[in-house]
């Protein structure tokens, strides 16, 4: 570096960036990082310490996405209705967060004093690194566009803690910030003095249980999902390890991904994606091991609920003694028409356990202060202090050299909703339901769930929700010494896991058939309702398992040699099957081939001819696409998310072959045949009012808009059985602009170099900017089935540098 660049770059201003050719840290300042970029916009960060790393992190981060992360800030720090108005903000969002938080101060106080220095320095670089790009490029050349923020009243300069609250906003998606429990929370109007509503008739627990069903369907959240794979040196040809990383998350907003490798030389170097803001990879490889997650349906609340005195309806019982119920008023700025701030306020009625809960919108059963058996639910959340605590936890394991140092960084619990699973280039691989599950026992379980209204939750969702007796101390979440400290939750020593030369996998169902082989039996319910010991399993989870097991004796058409290389790893990814149509398609084309089914030719027509995949020049998928979707809605269970019935299948569940059954459709019964002839009608008369031809290409009606061209994409519902799910339904013209499934995917191996070797792809691209040359490069690769290799060692990103070395300081 020459002198003159050298003082040049020490008199800029604090908004500063420096170009600098010869990849080195010379410069030294409070906040420094280096900043190259490869092929797809793929930044490589390099900085001394954390808070360098967050810095530079940050802005490489702002100049792709400033808006999306600025957006949500706003949100969890509970000034969305402030800074937007109440229209585009929302008041009830604001307060929650209010209520959970506190003021800045007390959030500080509480949350952010207690983290360790590390993640102190990486959150306030982060931070800072945002807030340069934002004094560089200014409100008024911030990007347009769906996702953009330009001249938006909402953007300003916000501090790290604004930052922390929305990195803890993160872990609470799956419990107080869920749509259907931040609306039970917000509908509690205080004590009623009418007389108690009487008991619910057989119709009303009928009706409830269909209003159940919605709510707890909303809770699992069918958009988010995932697969993920690994592999030991026995599933291997070469015998290192082997990882497939395929989450299902949104492509855009909260959620999303963003590809980045970061590096503290000697001490941290980890590639992967991490989610849209967040400082550290959470999805990602380093050179000795990979990781992935998919969501976990584990329990992370529980309801208590709360026997009242009928003498004072602000009392309950607690071993035999009243305990008052606390109030506590919280209010919230809402900016008007005319931009005159108002005043929003809200009461939330408090237990030693949480706030009280009214479920009113997802059953009026549940609705009234006390309920129909003058009691009230209050709700207890696992994860209010995972988020923060997470941070550590991802830095620390990305810093293994193997995979028993990887599972060791588990202990601090800081995942709050995911399974885990890894892989080591020694050949290990590892699963693990290792994170937020609060300590409640099965004992607890079998004794704490009392009726009517405990037993009619249970019953009505298998367990998804669960309503302990707040009345018994014995019914409280108890404590695990190895847990963190204060937290009542499990700790990873007691948690499903385990460690193998062969290999795991999951869908998210539970713990259960991770590993296919040896399954996980034993533990209580309430690490994983969905998919439970014994309990069917999703069609994508079968054929999960199904895929490898052909993958190992070379039965899959993808390689005449067995086990997996990287190569048919990633034709597996992409196989595209329809599991689904796999199981009852023949039966569907015996039944067109009666009298009866004359008046749906056409629709069976396209099925015959339809190759049973969602690849773009499959024809006839979205005939199956629908139909299954009649299906469902007729017999799914949606606690658990399969097709349930005791007529429709030819073979009948059998928890002694779960991965085999149900299969086919009994055609010995007539009512079967009117079921799949009225399904596929229906499936017409959606395509035709849609517009879209039986026989029309799948790459012609699913595709992603971005700017003026229609980006073909593959794949389609995991509900149907599809490993590469796509979330998108039925619109004019087609299945358009998917909102989640296929996100980043990961495929990675090692061989005997320094190097990891790793594929992925980025499906929605880095940038959301629409003048960015990165808003669909990645998009249009995933379209034609490519792959990025990530350039991880510093010859690698050398030879695919794009541009000069960036430096930026302050």
């Amino acid at each position: 570096m020459s002198h003159k660049f050298l003082l040049t770059c020490l008199l800029a201003t604090l908004v500063s960036a420096c170009n600098n050719s010869d990849n080195g840290l010379d410069i030294k300042s409070d906040y420094s990082a280096e900043i190259r970029r490869t092929d797809y916009g793929i930044p490589h960060i390099k900085a001394d310490d954390w808070s360098g790393l967050g810095y530079g992190f940050g802005y490489a981060y702002a100049q792709d996405n400033f808006c999306i992360t600025m957006r949500e800030v706003v949100f969890a720090t509970g000034r969305s209705a402030e800074l937007m108005g109440e229209a585009q903000g929302s008041v009830d969002s604001d307060l929650l967060f209010r209520y959970l938080y506190g003021d800045k101060a007390s959030f500080k106080k509480k949350f952010v004093d207690v983290l360790p220095k590390d993640t102190l320095d990486l959150a306030e670089g982060f931070t800072r690194g945002m807030n340069r790009y934002l004094q560089e490029t200014g409100v008024e050349n911030l990007p347009e566009g769906q996702w953009g923020c330009r001249n938006a009243p909402w953007v300003y300069a916000f501090d790290s803690v604004d930052y922390l609250m929305f990195l803890g906003s993160i872990a609470l998606q799956g419990s107080s910030n869920q749509g259907i429990l931040r609306r039970g929370l917000l509908s509690v109007e205080g004590p009623s003095l009418s007389a108690l509503a009487k008991a619910p008739s057989p119709s009303e627990l009928a009706t409830a249980a269909v209003t159940l069903n919605e709510t707890t369907a909303a809770l699992r959240n069918g958009d988010l999902g995932s697969n993920g794979l690994a592999l030991g040196r026995d599933a291997t040809k070469n015998g290192h390890g082997m990882l497939l990383g395929n989450p299902h998350q949104p492509w855009f907003g909260n959620g999303a991904w963003y590809e980045a490798q970061l590096t503290i030389p000697g001490v941290y170097n980890v590639a992967g994606a991490a989610l849209h803001g967040v400082p550290f990879i959470a999805i990602g490889f380093t050179k000795d091991v990979a990781w992935t997650h998919t969501v976990s349906y584990a329990n992370r609340f529980s309801l208590y609920e709360l026997k009242l005195n009928p003498n004072n309806p602000l009392q309950y019982d607690y071993d035999g003694q009243w305990r008052d119920i606390g109030q506590q008023n919280v209010e919230v700025l809402a900016k008007q028409p005319d931009g005159t701030l108002a005043t929003r306020s809200y009461t939330f009625y408090t237990s030693h356990y949480g706030p009280i809960i009214n479920l009113k919108n997802e059953s009026s059963v549940l609705d009234g202060w006390p309920m129909f058996n003058g009691s009230v639910l209050a709700f207890r959340d696992a994860n209010l202090n995972t988020g923060l605590r997470g941070t550590g936890q991802w830095t620390t394991k990305a810093q293994a050299s193997n995979l028993q140092e990887y599972i060791d960084a588990l202990d601090v619990i800081g995942n709050p909703l995911f399974h885990d699973l890894a892989a080591d280039r020694h050949g290990n691989a590892f699963y693990g339901e290792v994170s937020a599950i609060p300590f409640v026992t099965q004992e607890q379980l079998d004794n704490c769930v009392e009726p009517p209204i405990g037993t009619l939750l249970s019953q009505l969702t298998t367990g998804v929700l669960v309503s302990l007796n707040g009345a018994d101390s014995a019914c409280e979440w108890g404590t695990d010494p190895a847990a963190p400290a204060g937290s009542n939750l499990y700790s990873s020593a007691k948690l499903p896991q385990i460690v193998t030369t062969d290999y795991v996998g999951n869908s998210n169902n539970s713990y259960w058939l991770s590993d296919a082989n040896h399954p996980l039996e034993g533990f209580p319910r309430i690490m994983g309702p969905l998919g439970a010991e014994g309990l069917q399993q999703f069609p994508r989870t079968r054929l999960g398992h199904l895929m490898v097991a052909e993958r190992k004796n070379a039965t899959d058409g993808l390689d005449a040699e067995p086990l997996f290389d990287l190569p048919s790893l990633e034709a597996m990814m992409y196989s595209n099957r329809v599991y689904a149509a796999e199981l009852v398609l023949d039966d569907i084309l015996e039944i067109c081939g009666t009298q009866a089914a004359s008046a749906v030719l056409p629709a069976c027509a396209a099925l015959a001819a339809w190759d049973r995949k969602v690849n773009l020049d499959s024809r006839g998928a979205q005939v199956f696409t629908e139909f299954w979707q009649v299906i469902r809605d007729e017999l799914n269970n949606p606690f658990q998310d399969v097709v349930e019935s005791d007529e429709f299948w030819d073979v009948d569940y059998d928890r002694a072959d779960p991965l085999n059954t149900p299969a086919g459709i009994d055609t010995s019964l007539q009512s079967n045949h009117l079921r799949v002839i009225a399904a596929l009608s229906t499936a017409s008369d959606r395509l035709a009012a849609a517009g879209v031809a039986l026989d029309a290409t799948w790459g012609d009606i699913q595709f992603l808009q971005r700017n003026a061209e229609n980006v073909p994409i593959h794949g389609g519902p995991g509900t149907a059985g599809v490993y590469g799910a796509i979330g998108v339904g039925l619109s004019e013209g087609g299945y358009i602009n998917p909102r989640a499934g296929n996100s980043y995917i990961q495929a990675v191996t090692w061989d005997d170099s320094e190097c990891p070797i790793a594929d992925v792809i980025l499906v929605p691209s880095q940038s959301t900017d629409p003048t960015s040359p990165h808003y669909a490069d990645q998009t249009k690769l995933y379209s034609d089935k490519e792959w990025v290799r990530f350039p991880f060692c510093e010859a690698q990103i050398s030879a695919r540098q794009v541009g000069e070395t960036l430096v930026v300081q302050e």
